[in-house]
Formats: structure tokens, sequence, C-alpha cells
């Protein structure tokens, strides 16, 4: 039976632990985490066969086949500096939302046997005490092929995937960047801002309705994976913050001109609709 090693058993980690179990893939799942609690959670309620209890013992696990890099990005980094060594025949399968920083360490090292899945799924709530089977189910997961493997190094991957209901959608390294700061990473930063924004003597449980509270729900995401996030794609966020500034400065100047201010809500309202 082949092997794999899930690094890192937060939400994202935990949830594809259970849902590979949860399918007909047959597979020795070992993982590695820093927090002890997660790891015996995981193993009391056998969502993975054994527990790592240190980075190197990794190299003597038999049949390894995939090594699913589901921690932080400078987590990420540091294993990856860790396992550089291991078989070639082994495949390290990033699920970052953000590419830059890791590619970029992974071009320095010439380490060619990675492959980065993106999967478009995820909570502001962490750890694996969240994690859950259905979370990948009928979502897409982005595939980013950076040194162009062949089908027969990245079918086993393709597998798992689809057998846990997900839908891959091939991209390149740029776009994916550029589309996940549009639609994640910018989103994020302004819902960050605006929490920093509001004045310490409102108290937004009294004074705001349902909407402010949901868009405000993403700014209790983990501090520390965002921080990275916005640091790997900062390139693509400085030009996306840009963009918003100068469209929140041409909505404020509009402020004196109350007709022509409507027209351009209504001409947001409908880009909204058609999504």
């Amino acid at each position: 039976m082949k092997s794999i090693l899930i690094l890192g058993l937060g939400l994202i980690g935990g949830s594809l632990a259970k849902a590979i179990k949860e399918s007909e893939l047959e597979y020795r799942i070992y993982a590695y985490d820093p927090d002890q609690l997660s790891l015996e959670n995981a193993l009391n309620d056998r969502s993975i066969d054994e527990a790592v209890d240190e980075i190197e013992t990794i190299l003597q696990i038999e049949d390894l086949s995939l090594i699913m890099l589901c921690s932080s990005i400078d987590k990420t980094i540091e294993n990856l500096k860790s396992l550089k060594a291991i078989d070639k025949k082994t495949l390290f399968v990033s699920l970052a939302s953000s590419l830059s920083s890791i590619n970029d360490f992974v071009e320095s090292e010439g380490i060619k046997n990675i492959i980065f899945t993106h999967p478009i799924s995820g909570s502001h709530k962490s750890g694996y005490e969240n994690a859950t089977p259905d979370l990948f189910n009928q979502k897409n997961v982005i595939s980013v092929n950076v040194n162009d493997l062949q089908e027969n190094q990245t079918h086993e991957i393709k597998k798992i995937w689809s057998s846990i209901g997900s839908n891959i959608i091939n991209m390149s390294l740029d776009d994916h960047e550029r589309f996940l700061m549009f639609t994640s990473h910018l989103p994020h930063l302004i819902a960050y801002t605006t929490m920093l924004s509001i004045d310490d003597e409102v108290d937004i449980s009294k004074f705001s309705g349902g909407g402010l509270k949901e868009f405000l729900r993403i700014a209790e995401s983990n501090p520390d994976l965002w921080a990275d996030i916005f640091s790997s794609n900062s390139k693509n966020l400085k030009v996306g913050s840009e963009i918003f500034i100068n469209n929140l400065n041409k909505i404020v100047d509009l402020f004196k001109d109350p007709e022509i201010l409507k027209e351009l809500l209504a001409e947001i309202r409908n880009k909204k609709q058609k999504l």
C-alpha cells in the first residue's frame, strides 16, 4: 500500500486526511504537526494511520508517494529545506494560497518534484477541530505545474482531488497569483483594513447590521497565514491596492454630485448581479 504524508494537520490538512479516508482511495496516511493534540485527535478518529514525531524520520517512511504541504508558506519552505533530499519519486504537493515565495525557493534549490494544487475552499476558522471531509467537495482546485511534470508524475494527485469531489483547473503561476489577488487576497486585506479603521469606541455588535459582521468575518482569519500570503503575493497586491484606492477616491469625489454617483453605483450593482 502506498503512503501519503500530510505536513500540517490544520483545517486544510485535517480535511484532506478525512476526505481521503472517506473516499475509495487506499493509502496509509502519515501526518506531522507541531500541535500534538491535533495528531492525537486525528489518530483517535482514524483520519490518519500514524503520527510522525520529527521531520527527520520522514525519510524513513516506506513507499512514500506524496508529501502534501499543508502548512503556512514559511513553514512549507522550512519543510522543503529539511526534505529536499527526499527520493525524487516522491512528489511534493503544495496547497498554499500564494505560490510566489515557495516557487522562488523551489527554483533557487533546483527542486523539480513539486506541483502546486490550490483548493479554492476554506474558512476563517482554523485548526484540526474545524476540519471536515466535505471541505473540498464540489470545489475547484487550481493546478499549477511549474516544472512541466508529465502525466505519469501528476496522475496520482489528480486522482486524489477527483476522488474527493474536486474539479481541477490548470493555470499558470502568474495567472494564479493575479486572479487570487482579486478574488481572495485583496478582499482579506480590505477586511483587515476596515477593521483597523473602525474607531475603538464603536461597538460593532450593537451598531452594525448583519452585512458588516459578514464582511468582517474574514478579518478573523489566521494572522500568521495571511501575513505570509500578503508578503508572498505583494507584487500583485500593491497593484490591486492602487486600483482599489483609485476607485475609492473616484467614489468619494462623486459625493458632491449625487446623480452621477447614483449612476456609478448602479453600474457597480449591475456588474455584481452579472457574476
